[in-house]
């Protein structure tokens, strides 16, 4: 929700502070590069000290940054830009760890189901972020900074229940082997960089989180634009609309598709054991022609066009919760953190960090000069047509990667029971 609340003002923001595409598109990209570029630190840390106070400090961070940048003036948007910065740290830190604990706590099926669960977390609280940060601001007369305002207090609710509530498991308990931690942090990317199932579906996630990342921010303005090419105007109440839309799909499309997504896998898994990685590459293609019906059609057939928008982000978002399994039982315990921070870090990195900047500076450019209602619709349109092509290479790096999930698995599990026969060995 505090990530994309500021999506669904972003028209707002824009005016608040006088900004352009390609400076609002930045917004995202900073926010981005200071989650990757810190994720390796908190991997390290995740896999060596205290989780949960890792989680409780991030969300206290990401909280108290949130609220701070709805004071920001509008002549210092670079002090905007930077909170937005620190909000991406707080997350990083959350993030790195917080599927560790979970995958500690169960296995198997099981372990994928509290993942689905887990990921739903991010369709679910994106999609609100849209409505609360559109309907706040409508409730404020159009001040988008009270959108900041309200997220935070949950920031609040989640830290007390995290200090009341969580108990950390200790690492690999799930797995039969409690272990403590005894390669250095080098050694360890080193192995994790190894694993070709790791490699592939970092590939696959990054390159369809560019995909995401840039539609998911420029979404509620591309559908506003195309509303003013077809002659419209776009009110308040209008803007309010599409983003109150655009919030209900993402909620409803993306736990349908983490749910429909691990179910699938579960179900394919009795009789493939490469399931995983082929369901994520099939659902990311069956998506393309979804999505590009969505970019053609927006301004003449806007029923269809949510109706294409919420299939095409159902089968985009079915892979959440299966990435984040594979790299659980692809990697040993005491590496789960710093894999998942390499991942973070390389997913964001060449997907969602730069694709919000580099869209809205295509759409600047092929709008240079314009001053009718049609041209910035198509100037963005064309901008946002790369998402589909580079989506497409993202689900042929899943599909490639079903060839050497069973080995890299088979490696990890017998990596475990050598690690647990050792501590039995140093016990007696």
């Amino acid at each position: 929700m505090d990530r994309f609340a500021i999506a669904g003002v972003l028209e707002l923001v824009q005016e608040y502070f006088h900004v352009n595409d390609k400076q609002a598109g930045l917004l995202q990209t900073v926010f981005v590069c200071s989650y990757m570029a810190l994720a390796p630190l908190f991997g390290y840390l995740g896999d060596r000290f205290s989780r949960k106070i890792m989680i409780i400090l991030g969300v206290s961070l990401w909280s108290m940054t949130t609220v701070a940048g709805s004071f920001v003036p509008p002549n210092l948007f670079w002090l905007f830009v930077l909170l937005r910065s620190l909000v991406g740290v707080g997350e990083a830190s959350y993030s790195c760890v917080a599927p560790t604990i979970i995958a500690d706590l169960f296995t198997s099926d099981m372990r994928t189901t509290m993942l689905a669960v887990f990921n739903i977390a991010v369709p679910l609280g994106g999609g609100l972020g849209y409505i609360v940060g559109s309907y706040v601001a409508k409730a404020f007369h159009n001040d988008w900074r009270w959108a900041l305002r309200v997220t935070p207090v949950f920031g609040v609710i989640c830290v007390i229940l995290l200090c009341f509530l969580v108990k950390e498991p200790p690492r690999g308990d799930a797995d039969g082997a409690q272990m403590q931690k005894r390669s250095n942090w080098f050694f360890d990317v080193k192995q994790v960089l190894k694993i070709k199932t790791f490699i592939l579906i970092t590939l696959g996630f990054t390159w369809v989180s560019f995909a995401l990342g840039s539609l998911s921010w420029w979404g509620p303005i591309f559908l506003q634009k195309a509303h003013r090419a077809e002659g419209g105007t776009v009110d308040p109440k209008d803007k309010s609309n599409v983003a109150l839309y655009f919030g209900m799909i993402t909620c409803g499309a993306g736990i349908l598709g983490v749910v429909l997504g691990s179910e699938i896998a579960k179900r394919y898994r009795k009789y493939n054991r490469r399931a995983d990685p082929i369901v994520c590459g099939i659902a990311i293609l069956l998506a393309m022609p979804f999505l590009f019906c969505v970019l053609l059609l927006a301004k003449d057939h806007q029923i269809l066009t949510w109706i294409f928008i919420f299939i095409a982000e159902t089968l985009m978002c079915s892979n959440w919760a299966l990435i984040s399994d594979m790299l659980m039982y692809i990697i040993i315990p005491t590496r789960r953190a710093t894999a998942s921070s390499i991942q973070i870090f390389i997913m964001h990195l060449f997907g969602d960090a730069s694709s919000p900047y580099i869209v809205g500076q295509i759409s600047d450019y092929f709008q240079q000069g314009a001053d009718d209602k049609l041209t910035p619709w198509i100037a963005l349109r064309n901008a946002l047509m790369i998402t589909p092509f580079v989506a497409t290479v993202g689900g042929a790096a899943f599909l490639f990667a079903a060839v050497f999930i069973i080995r890299d698995r088979r490696r990890a599990e017998q990596t475990i029971e050598c690690m647990y026969f050792i501590e039995n060995e140093s016990t007696d």
